[in-house]
């Protein structure tokens, strides 16, 4: 199961950083993964693949975070504990590699050497008390919020075949972003390692600020 959770397209024998990258909502690992032609030779790419698309298209979709949360913590330990990793995310991404950092941290006491965050407010933020409640909604509601949030074609929202293997996980990923609440103690650091955070210049602006409240480090965004 972990060869299947982590794509791993180019090896680097003599890579001494191992760069564990976290899906965006419906995405997979395959655009990650290819990250690895072009990166140094001292960092070896492991892109997340997710259930229910790609090499694992027959696991269902998970739709509960916890489980999923503790199952790629487990995997990450195993796999990379005794070498040195940095995560990079991207929307749901980003979330859900702050809750995997946040409880290696917690369960075993080792964190990633830095953190690469994109597209995404804090679970804390009230930027995302905004977001409508995705778990709730129908499959036609879903879909007419896909069609205003833009980036997939009208050609594809209409075609049920393609809808029908598309959908779930895209609906799943989505229905995780509702579950995302985790409230920061104040004054206690979350995690200690340095985080960089990015948005896109016509993407929507997230609350970066927020995220000062989990580590206590002076913070870097790019845009």
């Amino acid at each position: 199961m972990a060869d299947k959770l982590f794509n791993c397209r180019f090896a680097r024998e003599f890579a001494n950083v191992n760069l564990i990258c976290f899906p965006w909502a419906g995405g997979g690992s395959n655009f990650y993964a290819l990250w690895g032609k072009d990166l140094p030779d001292f960092i070896e790419v492991h892109a997340i693949t997710l259930p229910g698309r790609e090499s694992r298209f027959k696991e269902p979709c998970l739709k509960e975070l916890n489980p999923l949360v503790d199952d790629l913590v487990e995997k990450i330990y195993n796999k990379f504990s005794k070498k040195k990793f940095a995560f990079f995310g991207h929307s749901l991404g980003s979330l859900l590699s702050f809750e995997v950092a946040r409880k290696l941290k917690n369960k075993y006491n080792i964190e990633p050497l830095k953190m690469f965050i994109s597209g995404a407010s804090p679970s804390h933020s009230s930027y995302r008390k905004q977001d409508p409640k995705f778990g709730k909604m129908t499959d036609a509601e879903f879909k007419i919020f896909l069609e205003k949030l833009g980036g997939t074609p009208k050609e594809i929202l209409d075609n049920d075949e393609i809808m029908e293997l598309y959908l779930p996980a895209l609906k799943a990923d989505y229905g995780l972003l509702d579950q995302f609440d985790f409230q920061p103690e104040p004054g206690k650091a979350v995690v200690s390692c340095p985080i960089q955070m990015y948005d896109g210049d016509h993407d929507k602006k997230h609350d970066y600020m927020m995220v000062s409240e989990v580590n206590k480090m002076e913070l870097s965004k790019k845009d």
